[in-house]
């Protein structure tokens, strides 16, 4: 096994997403000789209905078990999640202190929607089951054209969504690994003040906030993935 193969990489796609949003970024990294495994979260790349049967521990223990697969056989490993993934990742930064570093894109960290704030209302999901998965903010249509993701937002599963903000928001202040955190400017889906808050309340002086010129929320596939793989190189030069 070469040096670069004994460093690991955890890829965590968003919500409603597919491991497809972070194949970009999962080729980079292969070719630089490292071994990753890009996972696809429970209830994901099956049906809206499927998704609505999972909680969001199911997502987040089946990320840490991949996670110990992945520490079994590298001697450091990083996670790197996008957006609910990315809140995933902050989740296990808190939990595993032996991870080498975490990565975010365009994480979540507080409801990004207003509809939200809806799900503290009695049985809401009959009257209101799901709402249009928006994609907007592209600015490479070509990348677009290809991505793939649930067309709804189950309010089943957004309600589960919400109360993993709400146990990240408790467990941020435990993160003690090097992260970086990695938001685009003109992302539609998520404000930049969830970037600015974490990196606010992490407890590491390791940690570096860098804002993506160009593209939307999926910045592995959108236009400013290149930056975002200029940024991710040079962030890891000092942590190899």
């Amino acid at each position: 096994m070469s040096s670069n193969e004994k460093i690991g990489f955890l890829l965590i796609h968003g919500f409603t997403g597919t491991h497809f949003e972070m194949i970009p970024l999962e080729e980079f990294l292969t070719d630089r000789g490292f071994s990753v495994r890009n996972i696809t979260l429970p209830g994901h790349e099956t049906t809206e209905e499927d998704l609505t049967t999972k909680k969001w521990t199911d997502w987040v223990e089946f990320a840490q078990l991949k996670l110990d697969e992945l520490s079994n056989k590298c001697k450091k490993v990083f996670v790197v999640g996008l957006s609910m993934g990315g809140t995933i990742t902050l989740l296990l930064g808190a939990r595993n202190k032996d991870v080498a570093g975490i990565i975010t894109l365009a994480p979540v960290y507080k409801a990004p929607d207003w509809r939200m704030h809806l799900l503290s209302i009695p049985l809401v999901h009959y009257v209101y089951p799901r709402y249009k998965n928006e994609e907007s903010g592209w600015e490479d249509l070509e990348a677009l054209s290809t991505h793939k993701s649930y067309e709804h937002y189950p309010i089943k599963s957004v309600s589960e969504l919400y109360k993993m903000l709400k146990e990240t928001k408790k467990q941020v202040k435990n993160i003690q690994v090097p992260i970086l955190i990695i938001q685009s400017k003109k992302d539609l889906s998520v404000p930049d003040k969830h970037a600015k808050l974490i990196y606010s309340n992490v407890n590491t002086t390791d940690r570096q906030l860098v804002w993506i010129e160009n593209g939307g929320h999926v910045i592995p596939k959108d236009a400013g993935r290149q930056q975002m793989f200029e940024t991710i190189d040079s962030w890891l030069k000092g942590r190899l």
